[in-house]
């Protein structure tokens, strides 16, 4: 009998789940942990600038800078270059405090900071182009050379190491309302030889207007001019008042350039004080008076004086 050669089938049984066992089996997520950069670097951007006054020729710009980068980097390794027009006006470390330079700015974290710059040659009112720069400069701008200078430290990208903007000082604002006073002339009152009338103007030479709910008075006051005890005014530094009320409100300049001629009657005989002695050269004051409802670019004019020969 010939033998049988070649490979028997085998059987093989296998069970499956029902569906039903399957979908309640728990799930379970798995975490995996990033793996890090090969080479992790800091990356600082500038993120917003604005500009205060300084001193007559100098600018704060404030800024915020920003680490978007995956290492740490020492906040006294930042440091700033400005430029205007594209000349350089003026740079510096971003700290300002000795106990900073050590401190860490860490990835995602955010820091702020001043710098000064120069505004010499700056015409007021007129727009210039402003760039900030972080850890280093550009070179060779616009060229093929073209290249990224004096950094302090490596960061992953120095494309986003700058920021512009429109620097512009503004013009000062208009120069408050300020009134001048001027004696033109003094003589005899017309109507009562106790009082001789002081004749003076009033004008608004500053450059905004007097405010409608302004209120303006007067004082008037004499001085002697001379060291003659018979003549003498003995009443301390400013001379003797000879009266004083509050001006109308047509009286008042409210417009700049603004001119109102008046007149006030001062008191020099059969008032409080003692009449004055007559053929004496006396120094008439007027002294007009805000109080305190606006305010004035310069109080020191609003005091006019004129010598007169009281006969």
């Amino acid at each position: 009998m010939q033998a049988q050669t070649g490979t028997l089938p085998v059987k093989t049984t296998v069970n499956v789940a029902p569906t039903s066992v399957i979908r309640n089996v728990p799930t379970q997520t798995i975490k995996l942990n990033p793996i890090p950069p090969a080479n992790p670097l800091p990356d600082i951007i500038i993120t917003n600038i604005s500009f205060t006054p300084n001193t007559a020729n100098t600018y704060y710009v404030n800024y915020t800078l920003k680490n978007t980068g995956t290492s740490a980097v020492k906040k006294g390794l930042l440091s700033l270059q400005t430029y205007i027009n594209g000349g350089a006006s003026g740079g510096g470390s971003a700290t300002s405090l000795g106990t900073e330079i050590n401190q860490l700015l860490n990835p995602g974290e955010s820091f702020s900071s001043k710098n000064t710059f120069s505004t010499t040659g700056i015409v007021v009112g007129q727009n210039y182009a402003f760039q900030l720069c972080v850890n280093g400069m550009k070179a060779n701008a616009g060229m093929p050379t073209e290249t990224w200078v004096g950094q302090q430290f490596t960061e992953s990208n120095y494309t986003n190491n700058t920021m512009q903007s429109t620097f512009t000082i503004p013009p000062p604002p208009p120069a408050p309302a300020d009134i001048l006073v001027t004696i033109t002339s003094i003589d005899k009152s017309p109507t009562d030889t106790a009082f001789v009338r002081i004749n003076y103007t009033l004008k608004n030479i500053g450059a905004t207007a007097i405010p409608q709910t302004a209120s303006l008075s007067i004082q008037s006051s004499v001085e002697d001019t001379d060291n003659n005890p018979a003549t003498f005014l003995g009443t301390g530094c400013c001379g003797q008042p000879t009266g004083g009320n509050t001006l109308n409100t047509g009286d008042i300049p409210f417009a700049p350039g603004a001119v109102t001629t008046l007149y006030y009657d001062a008191r020099v005989a059969g008032g409080y004080y003692p009449s004055l002695p007559k053929m004496v050269l006396y120094k008439f004051n007027v002294v007009i008076s805000n109080n305190g409802s606006f305010t004035e670019s310069n109080s020191a004019n609003n005091k006019g004086s004129l010598t007169y020969l009281l006969k």
